[in-house]
Formats: structure tokens, sequence, C-alpha cells
């Protein structure tokens, strides 16, 4: 599965960190970096360019909009859709005003006094004086520039109706909201989720707009309930995963590994045995390989295989073409020279 997250308006790959953790044993995620598009347009292209094929696309704010531009620039490409804390309608009356000021203000005064003035409306309002949930967000927007802010104001200022296409929509859709957002409410939310059909509307609790980053954990459940992982909840995000030096092949990593197991399975037939040695390449396209997954079968990289969700059972197969011996393959999954493998694994002198 191949996720691209789109942030909003001054936001960075922060906003996502704790939903591409946790998505992280079950996808391929990126987060699109939108700081030099000055259109709607630009940033669905440029979120479009990060993968081939089939994407779920997760927006939150001016991120959702651009996740709607990419499901009307490219609905076949578009599998799934998330929009998150966000609006359809174009620039409303005296909206340019206000925008203008909050240009001025960081031309003149600088990202600093911007945040100090954009952020508290953004979040639940009993916690704009919550330090813990404010210092990361001030300091993300102070990463930014007031370029890149009065570009993207640009674009939110010139940004399509979109309420047109949200019939069109074929794709399942979650729209997700914080209860408590002040600046695109729920009701907002639920205009948008009756308009497309079959969509379904998730309220988060005691957050405003900045719900990834409010309430993560909520979020993250809900993303991963739609997509399909709900057991993924009760596992906590800080449990670990591995055995000391032997990965776990859980559901998670079976998941994961799809492609590449799939693709080593197939080498039991000798006509794929052939077409491997014909064109190792060719033939690891022909199951969708991802660039991170063709690398390490290329390189005959065991251990990186296994973190990929390789199963050493599966994989094991790609060895009948090119013999490898076990210790050598065993060797490379604990990350350790051959020699040391035979002497401090298997007592070997």
């Amino acid at each position: 599965m191949q996720i691209v997250l789109l942030p909003g308006l001054l936001c960075d790959e922060s906003v996502f960190a704790h939903q591409v953790e946790a998505l992280r044993p079950y996808a391929n995620a990126v987060v699109a970096n939108l700081s030099e598009d000055d259109s709607i347009t630009g940033m669905a292209e440029r979120a479009l360019a990060l993968r081939d094929g089939p994407l779920v696309v997760i927006g939150h704010s001016m991120g959702a909009r651009a996740a709607l531009e990419m499901a009307r620039l490219a609905p076949q490409r578009v599998a799934r859709l998330v929009l998150m804390d966000t609006g359809a309608h174009p620039r409303r009356e005296g909206e340019e005003v206000k925008r203008q000021a909050l240009i001025d203000l960081a031309d003149r005064e600088g990202m600093a006094a911007l945040a100090e003035r954009w952020l508290p409306p953004m979040v639940h309002e009993d916690r704009v004086g919550d330090d813990a949930l404010m210092a990361p967000l001030r300091a993300m927007v102070m990463r930014a520039t007031p370029a890149q802010h009065a570009r993207q104001i640009r674009a939110l200022l010139n940004r399509p109706d979109a309420r047109p296409l949200l019939p069109a929509i074929e794709c399942p859709t979650l729209v997700m909201v914080g209860r408590q957002d002040r600046w695109s409410p729920l009701a907002q939310h639920e205009e948008i989720a009756a308009a497309i059909p079959d969509a379904t509307l998730v309220v988060i609790e005691d957050s405003g707009h900045m719900a990834p980053v409010e309430q993560p954990r909520a979020v993250t459940d809900a993303l991963l309930a739609w997509l399909g992982f709900p057991d993924a909840k009760d596992r906590p995000m800080d449990a670990p995963d591995r055995i000391p030096d032997i990965p776990l092949f859980d559901r998670q990593r079976q998941l994961k590994g799809y492609r590449l197991n799939k693709m080593a399975m197939g080498l039991a037939k000798p006509e794929n045995r052939d077409a491997f040695r014909a064109d190792e390449g060719a033939y690891l396209d022909r199951f969708g390989l991802t660039p991170e997954e063709k690398r390490a079968v290329m390189a005959r990289d065991w251990r990186e295989m296994v973190r990929l969700g390789g199963n050493v059972f599966f994989i094991l197969k790609i060895s009948a073409i090119d013999p490898a011996r076990m210790t050598e393959i065993g060797a490379h999954q604990a990350g350790m020279d051959h020699d040391a493998f035979l002497r401090e694994r298997l007592g070997k002198r």
C-alpha cells in the first residue's frame, strides 16, 4: 500500500509524525513537501509524482484541498481518500484582506510573530496555554519563511471550488474533523461527507484544527481502523517488535512483505526461474516491488529483505538461482560478518 500525506498551511512532516510511525509496518508512507508551490494544482501534481501507481491520499487542512485536486486530476490513481480539518468552498468575501494582514505581519515582524497570532485559533481553546502542544507547533511555523507563507496563501486564495467534484468521487473516502475545530467546523465536514457517495465521517473529540497533533492517537486509531488494520490500536506504540536480532514475522510484516514474498514464491516454477535469470529487474517489476525492495533483492541483502517483510522461508528460494550458504544468509540477517556469525552464533572456531 502506497500512502501520500499532505500537510496544511505552514505545516511540515512533523504534523503527521505519529501517523507515519504507526503506518510504517503496513505501508510505504511519504509526506509531501508543499512549501514550494503557489497553487493547489501545483501541490497536487507534486504529490502525484512522489509515487507510482494507486495511492491512499491523506490530506490535512490545505493539504486536503490538494488531495481533492489529486482526485480531480487523476481519479484512477486515488484508491482511498482522507480529508481532515478542511473545506471545499472557494475564497470567501473578505478573506483576502484577513490573510494579507498575516502576510504583512510575517514580512514586518517575522515568523515568530506570525506564530503567536495565527496558531491559537488553530487549536482547542482549552489548550492554547499548553506549552507541550504549542511549543512544537511554534517551532514548526518558525521553520517556514515569509516567502513560503505568501506562496501558500496565494494558493489558498486562488483555490478551486471543489464542491462540484464531491459527488463524482468514487473511491472510499474518510472525512475527519476535530469536534472543537474553530477554523473548519464540524458542520462544514458534515456537508462534505454528505456530498461524497458513501463517505465516512469521524469526529475527533477534544481537538481543534490541528487534530493529528492535538489528538494523535485518536486520529491514528481512526485511520488504521478505516484502512483495515483495526488490531493495530491494541498494540502500544512503543511495544518492542523484535526478539533480539530476530525480526518477528507477525501479521504486520506479512502484509508489508506481500509483494516480496509472492515474487519469491513464484520462483518455484521453472519458467519463472528462467525469467529471473534472463532479466532480474523485469521479473521483479512483474510483482510491483518498490524501489527499496528491488534494491534489496538485487543486492542479495537478506537482512534488508527481512526488514521489508520478507519471510526467510520464502525468500530462500532466491538462493536456488543464486546459490548462497544458509550461514551467509543468517549472517546477513543478523547484520554480522560471516566469520563472526560462525564463531559467535554457531560456536565454530
